[in-house]
């Protein structure tokens, strides 16, 4: 029994609120009726929102109260607080889940911010209702935001589609407002300016005017009265135009409206003038004199001091007519400045006949000729626009009167459901009872739908992951075989193509494996503080060559390089890489394309504009939907753009796409870079602060490891780029592991790589004085610097670049853009390579130059070693100094030479050629263990003693006894 109980109560409940409602809803709308009428009676039923408010703590009476206010601010003028109290309406709108509320108020912010010249901002807001009154299926919300494109349209075409689009919508819903009467007008006065079709001018203005009657609209009144007199004007109807100037004065005075008092009394004015009764003129404007003391920019300013100037000129007054058409040149009309320029020419044109200044005259009637020509000529054009708009619109009005037929068939039978449904309380509680089981029903639909969805991301990540063991497996190979120097030329390209392929496999695993951490939601933010469009540059720069090689003209734009923020660093380079990959791809020979990109209030914004074929409606509408492509044609798989979108939204941001067809496509990224913003994103930790932009990076050559030992000296890794941008990115990347050192062309990479003997060089291959491959040439063949790995970094892709490079003897060749990861992992990888060298070194008896040497050129050099040692090795005498002079090496460039080849400095070197001779000899001779040491270098026995035990774990006796 408590069930019914239970509902008895809600539905009084339901009711008590209900009648609550219906109070707000009624001072609303008493609100409404009397804001544009007399405002001030208008804010008595704001105050009784507040006092409702007040005495019952009711939500909707406070929304309804800062929503009002805020009306009567904005028809104030006070613009700061009328936006105020917007803000605390929507606020309240939004807490209370009431969409439709919160979406009226949202419009009036996003009006703000067009008052305030805030166009961009606006157009974001705007995006923003349209998105949430589609969500919630709000009619006044889409309309509103068509109505706001429309007006910023500059094409007539599209104008009056939207235009059309909006009058289908409150056709089909059965609907009225302000804002189809103010879409009326709008449309009436395109058809006024082209000075075309009557019937469908008039057509117009008559609905306006009967919606705004009907919903109380003042302002639309008026507005359609204007365009009526506008009409009559046009069509020489004076005394027509007369009564209805005489009408807005009567509707002025009634609203105490200002501006309609002052267009009728100049309105009057003007017809007199144009019928030649000049007095009626004259004394017309005598009741406005006041028109000519309205602040300077007043677009009723200018036109009055060019009616007095064509009367004075009617009447031969030169200086009075000169004095007013010097005012009105220097107050032209803000609304409407093509038609005022040609009425000014037409004025001027007079007035120079009149004080016979002919050559004047001729210069000014032939300027206002040609205006005339060419509004006559846009007319002539937007005419035939119009009349294609007007054929839609009638086949339109034909599909909507079959539509609207079923819906009347339909709300017919929906009156006829509800009718059975009237019960009383109990169907009520059948209702809610059966609503309840929908809820229920809906939750398990629900959850299956998200179990199915957790399974597909599941299915894309194992599948993901399998598939990155045999791509591994099959990479291994393919790069052994590569290494090898006998490989035919036919072989190696077979075999640069699976390994291309291989790679192109990898990265669209990876484009899987990092949509599905996405949908898992375990793909979150690892913000770390740098400076995004310094490294938007770098990247950037890595497509100049792909471009060139297309004769594209690729421009760049970056702007605050020096502003530093919190990103995620792959995110960024993900979005970056995949849009001007895309735009590279898909721009034809001898195109355009144009990077733009900038950080403004912790917001950063990339624009990618390319030319080509363009995308349709259609086309930018599916384009981010995952597996997508524009046609059958192209190569890609439909996943790059999804992750890009995924990405950008993970960001905080958004991404649009427009298009003109073929002409260009534009790509604009929003991204916000604020930290706190982010709640669940991860910070990573930087050891160093950042390196400033265009500056160069020199990491410290003795760092701390992780274990707390001081003084542990890193691998040297020389960088040589000539681009600033890219120079900084190769320093952050490789500062946390090598003491990285930058150079900026060939020569000064050459000259520095013989002064510090560095442990790795990442070359780029185009540069100025000498380039990346004479470079590797240069280094290669000097002794010094022959065993040094050289990765060549650069934009030239493909097989026969990257042949070029490895055969001048670089060991490695990585295209721009380059990958980080990738980068860093071969970079360690031939670092490793040459310790496995120095511990074959570690293992052998005696020296053999060819097991442990990278090139010829070192081979030669350990073979002119083994010889120094064969003579001077015994000498104990023989020292780092002579050894260094002996090869015609400084003592610097030595000790790196052979702590590269052997892992030994010059003096360990020597020791342990020592210690292997001494172990030779013992080995195979009986000689005296105590004249050993001598014999080999040693003048110490004692030391010899010491250092043999560490090398071989035990006395040189014991090593004897044990051969």
């Amino acid at each position: 029994m408590r069930f019914p109980y239970f509902l008895i109560i809600a539905f009084f409940t339901i009711v008590v609120s209900s009648q609550k409602s219906e109070d707000v809803l009624t001072l609303h709308k008493q609100f409404k009726k009397h804001i544009f009428k007399n405002a001030d009676t208008s804010l008595y039923y704001i105050h009784q929102l507040k006092n409702l408010n007040r005495h019952s703590n009711d939500s909707l009476a406070s929304y309804y109260y800062h929503q009002d206010l805020g009306q009567y601010h904005f028809v104030r003028g006070q613009m700061d607080s009328s936006e105020y109290h917007y803000k605390k309406a929507h606020a309240i709108g939004t807490k209370g889940k009431w969409d439709t509320l919160a979406i009226d108020s949202k419009i009036w912010l996003a009006n703000h911010q067009y008052f305030k010249g805030n166009m961009a901002a606006m157009k974001n807001i705007y995006e923003e209702i349209l998105k949430e009154s589609k969500k919630a299926n709000y009619l006044e919300g889409i309309t509103t935001t068509y109505a706001m494109y429309a007006g910023q349209e500059n094409d007539l075409r599209d104008k009056m589609n939207l235009y059309l689009k909006i009058d289908s919508l409150y056709r089909v819903n059965q609907k009225e407002s302000s804002l189809l009467a103010r879409v009326y007008i709008s449309t009436a006065n395109l058809y006024t300016q082209v000075n075309w079709n009557r019937d469908e001018l008039r057509d117009y203005i008559n609905k306006s005017m009967a919606i705004s009657k009907r919903v109380d609209y003042p302002p639309g009144i008026y507005e359609a009265n204007r365009l009526l007199v506008k009409s009559a004007m046009q069509e020489q109807e004076y005394d027509k135009a007369i009564a209805i100037y005489k009408e807005i004065y009567a509707q002025g005075v009634k609203y105490d409206d200002p501006t309609a008092k002052d267009v009728s009394n100049l309105g009057l004015a003007k017809v007199y003038f144009t019928q030649g009764t000049l007095d009626k003129a004259r004394a017309q404007l005598n009741l406005g004199s006041y028109l000519l003391e309205l602040p300077k920019g007043a677009p009723l300013l200018g036109q009055s001091h060019l009616l007095l100037s064509e009367l004075w000129i009617a009447e031969g007054n030169k200086e009075k007519a000169l004095f007013h058409l010097n005012k009105a040149r220097l107050n032209p009309d803000p609304t409407n400045q093509k038609g005022y320029e040609i009425e000014l020419l037409k004025v001027e044109t007079k007035f120079y006949d009149m004080v016979q200044d002919f050559e004047k005259a001729y210069k000014t009637k032939i300027q206002f000729d040609d205006q005339i020509a060419a509004r006559s000529q846009q007319q002539n054009s937007d005419r035939f626009v119009l009349e294609e708009q007007l054929k839609l619109k009638k086949k339109n009005e034909q599909e909507l009167a079959l539509l609207k037929s079923k819906n009347e068939l339909e709300i017919q039978k929906q009156k006829s459901q509800r009718n059975l449904l009237l019960g009383g309380i109990g169907l009520t509680s059948l209702a809610g009872l059966f609503l309840f089981i929908l809820y229920r029903n809906r939750q398990r639909t629900n959850k299956k739908l998200r179990d199915i969805d957790t399974l597909k991301t599941n299915f894309f990540t194992n599948i993901s992951h399998e598939f990155r063991t045999p791509l591994t497996v099959i990479k291994a190979p393919i790069s052994d075989a590569l290494e090898n120097p006998d490989l035919s030329s036919e072989k190696r390209k077979h075999f640069e193509l699976a390994k291309k392929n291989s790679e192109k496999l990898e990265t669209l695993v990876d484009q899987l494996l990092e949509l599905s951490k996405i949908d898992s939601g375990n793909r979150g933010l690892m913000l770390e503080k740098n400076y995004p469009t310094q490294l938007i540059a770098a990247w950037s720069e890595s497509f100049s060559y792909l471009a060139e090689q297309k004769n594209i003209s690729y421009k760049t734009t970056i702007h605050n390089k020096e502003q530093g923020a919190w990103f995620d660093r792959d995110a960024l380079e993900n979005i970056v890489v995949n849009l001007l990959g895309n735009a590279v791809k898909y721009t034809p020979e001898q195109g355009i394309i144009e990077l733009i990109s900038t950080v403004e209030n912790d917001v950063l914004k990339i624009q990618v504009k390319n030319s080509g074929k363009g995308l349709t409606k259609n086309q930018t509408r599916h384009l981010f939907n995952r597996f997508y492509q524009t046609d059958g044609q192209n190569e890609g798989t439909g996943i790059g753009l999804s992750l890009i979108k995924e990405l950008v939204e993970l960001h905080g941001g958004h991404i649009t796409v427009s298009s003109k067809m073929e002409e260009w496509t534009l790509f604009e990224v929003v991204i916000k870079l604020d930290k706190d913003s982010f709640k669940n994103a991860k910070i990573k930790e930087i050891k160093e602060p950042l390196s400033q932009p265009g500056r160069r990076s020199i990491a410290s050559p003795m760092r701390q490891n992780p274990e707390g030992e001081e003084n542990k000296e890193f691998p040297i890794a020389l960088l040589v780029e000539d681009n600033p941008d890219v120079g900084v990115l190769l320093t952050d990347t490789f500062k946390q592991e090598y003491r990285a050192v930058l150079t900026k062309n060939g020569q000064e990479g050459i000259e520095k790589a013989l002064e510090l003997i560095p442990d790795i060089i990442i070359s780029d291959i185009m540069m100025p004085i000498k380039d990346g491959i004479q470079l590797t040439k240069t280094l290669k063949k000097n002794e010094k610097t022959s065993h040094i790995p050289i990765v060549l970094l650069t934009a030239k892709a493909g097989d026969k670049n990257e042949l070029i490079g490895i055969e001048t003897g670089a060991d490695d060749y990585i295209t721009k853009p380059f990958n980080k990861k990738i980068l860093m992992s071969k970079v360690n990888s031939l670092i490793t390579q040459r310790n496995r060298l120095r511990a074959r070194y570690s293992q052998e008896v005696i020296l053999k130059p060819k097991d442990i040497a990278v090139t010829s050129v070192d081979t030669q050099f350990l073979e002119k070693v083994q010889k120094i040692l064969d003579e001077k090795l015994v000498e104990s005498s023989f020292s780092t100094e002579q050894f260094s002079k002996a090869t015609h090496m400084s003592r610097m460039q030595l000790h790196r030479k052979l702590k590269a080849l052997t892992g030994l400095s010059a003096s360990e070197f020597i020791r342990s050629q020592r210690l292997k001779l001494a172990a030779q000899i013992l080995k195979s001779s009986d000689i005296n263990i105590s004249e050993v040491g001598y014999s080999v270098g040693f003048n110490n026995h004692a030391y010899f003693s010491k250092c043999f035990k560490e090398a071989y774990n035990c006395t040189p006796s014991e090593f004897s006894e044990a051969k």
